[in-house]
């Protein structure tokens, strides 16, 4: 695949365009707030600072994301109790650039590592090498991200409920918990521009069938859902929190929880041939702005979630030594609860593709159109974005009349490819006691023969959907014929960043190699508290008692092209089986309680 290169320059401007463009014009312009009505759950959310030093509640879920507010939403329904929701960022309505799908690109340049900052995302570098952004606001990823939404492919159920600890999905329950989700967040998209011709180029390379739009992970081309609606405005998992009965639920944000209370549990109830937990989760202590402590703590019965995401859950738990003894030991935690894989099997899905600069202009679209070589997973999913970055100030237009800040927009368009699992794996580990600090992490992308074969196929695939014919017309003028011929001058694409080698389609190694230079992520990681190793099928933390965790990180593999469905859906489903559950230990109460023998 020929290409015209750009300068050095303009590649590094490329890619600090995000970076330049925020510092210089974002936090000037931009009001806070979106003016017009507070959402629905507005009623619910209170800053930390004005919540009392001690309160006991039916349910503590800590991490206002994607699982805890769908979550939360229903244990504080109908059949559900008093809820506390902790989340440590702030709420959407004071990041504007949150609201709107051409706010992308700039959320992810406003992200800060800092642990004292209250910008919506939170930057981390991987023992890879490799940048990432975990969510710090209220929504969690569903209020930063793409917006795209997709179901888990069906196996990928019955993988998960493998094993004797495997979770024992009920899909009538998972049906209708996707369904509960969909009614709120999601619409079909207006496919156009970029979006359509890869839509075209993904047939053209043979990816087939053309499926339409559905939810469903089906095999060949389909169109997704997306969070955003037909004006651009996003909706979040936060939006679910409406749900919610009023006088049951309370959301504090800018609440960081720094450890979870434990009890040893009496020995005496301990006894006979499964003796169970040593330990039971009785409350959490948190922290607000101003670093003042609070303690929130259950009733009888009660229970603690962790719904703080694949860092921060498995961070968590370790901070409250519930984790590897040995660990735990060496950085002066007392051990509450032996867990040996909490922070183990860590995964992130590889990211690759190529970004070019088309000859013709694109409107700006988020990912929508996808290729599924396979459906049963084997296979790197297909996907593809295009974004309108303003260049300013290092590049200016020139003459009288313009303002030193006026910048200049370029269109960059990308198809990439994604490594679905995936196989490699890494672990998570504690640098700090400090919970404001992100913990280490690596996830040995592509360190698996597996993973690096799947991706020289997607990145193949990537190169013919470009050699596609439909590709023609993003083609820039002016380039030389990569085969040296004489004549007319080929168009080519003009290419930011890696080129894909000339050799693409035989080459084994040299694509092998284009992989691990390139290798990014798609925000999609997951694992640290595994299904069958840190929690049982009911997500119930090995070892203690009334603590479970319900997100991203029991998972050991991606559920299809986007995560964000299935894990909504993940935090409605556990909130049903766990009422389910109460309402059974109450009548099983109450007919113990009226038998003639009690």
């Amino acid at each position: 695949m020929a290409a015209v290169s750009l300068s050095t320059r303009l590649q590094h401007l490329l890619v600090l365009v995000p970076i330049v463009f925020v510092a210089l014009t974002l936090a000037a312009a931009q009001p806070r707030g979106f003016g017009g009505a507070p959402p629905g759950y507005a009623r619910y959310v209170v800053d930390a600072v004005d919540t009392a030093a001690e309160e006991v509640y039916d349910y503590i879920v800590v991490g206002a994301g994607t699982a805890g507010c769908p979550l939360a939403a229903t244990l504080a329904g109908t059949g559900g109790g008093r809820v506390l929701l902790l989340e440590r960022g702030g709420a959407p309505s004071e990041f504007p650039t949150l609201a709107t799908a051409g706010g992308f690109v700039r959320t992810l340049a406003m992200a800060d590592p800092a642990p004292e900052s209250d910008a919506p995302a939170q930057t981390f570098t991987s023992e890879d090498g490799v940048p990432n952004v975990r969510a710090r606001v209220l929504g969690g990823g569903t209020s930063i991200n793409a917006g795209f939404y997709s179901r888990a492919h069906p196996d990928w159920f019955r993988r998960h409920g493998e094993g004797p600890e495997g979770t024992n999905w009920d899909m009538r329950f998972v049906n209708t918990s996707y369904e509960w989700v969909e009614r709120e967040l999601i619409f079909q998209p207006a496919v156009r521009g970029w979006q359509a011709a890869v839509r075209v180029g993904l047939l053209e390379a043979n990816v087939t069938p053309w499926n339409g739009f559905t939810l469903d992970h089906v095999s060949g081309i389909k169109v997704g859902a997306t969070t955003f609606d037909a004006s651009g405005r996003r909706r979040s998992a936060a939006d679910l929190l409406v749900f919610a009965r009023p006088g049951r639920l309370r959301v504090a944000i800018r609440a960081t929880v720094t450890r979870i209370i434990t009890n040893p549990i009496d020995p005496a109830s301990r006894r006979g041939r499964y003796p169970g937990p040593a330990v039971a989760a009785i409350g959490v202590v948190y922290q607000d702005r101003l670093l003042q402590q609070h303690h929130a703590l259950l009733r009888p019965g009660g229970e603690v979630i962790l719904s703080a995401g694949a860092l921060g859950s498995p961070q968590l738990l370790l901070l409250s030594g519930i984790g590897p003894a040995s660990d735990l030991t060496s950085l002066g935690i007392p051990v509450a609860a032996d867990v040996p894989d909490v922070g183990k099997h860590m995964f992130d899905n590889p990211r690759n593709g190529i970004s070019i600069i088309p000859s013709v202009p694109i409107d700006h679209s988020l990912i929508q159109v996808v290729g599924i070589p396979s459906a049963n997973g084997t296979d790197s999913y297909l996907e593809a974005a295009s974004y309108i970055v303003p260049l300013a100030p290092l590049l200016r237009r020139a003459g009288p009349f313009s303002s030193p800040y006026s910048p200049l927009y370029v269109t960059v368009v990308t198809i990439m490819e994604k490594v679905p699992g995936p196989l490699s794996e890494g672990s998570l580990w504690l640098i700090s006691t400090n919970p404001l600090e992100s913990p280490a992490v690596r996830f040995n992308y592509l360190s698996r023969p597996e993973d690096l074969a799947r991706c020289v196929m997607g990145m193949r695939r990537v190169a013919k959907v470009l050699e596609s014919r439909t590709m023609d017309a993003f083609r820039a003028a002016g380039g030389s014929s990569s085969q040296g011929r004489r004549g007319p001058a080929r168009r080519e694409f003009r290419i930011v960043g890696a080129a894909l080698p000339a050799d693409w389609s035989t080459n084994d190694t040299a694509v092998g190699d284009f992989c691990q230079q390139t290798v990014a992520t798609l925000w999609h990681y997951h694992g640290g508290c595994v299904a069958g190793r840190v929690v049982d099928r009911d997500f119930r933390v090995f070892g203690v008692r009334a603590l479970r965790v319900v997100d991203g990180s029991t998972f050991s593999e991606t559920p299809g092209t986007n995560p964000q469905a299935t894990i909504m859906m993940m935090g409605r489903y556990m909130g049903l089986k766990m009422i389910e559950g109460r309402h059974s230990r109450r009548q099983a109460r109450s007919s113990t309680d009226s038998s003639p023998n009690s």
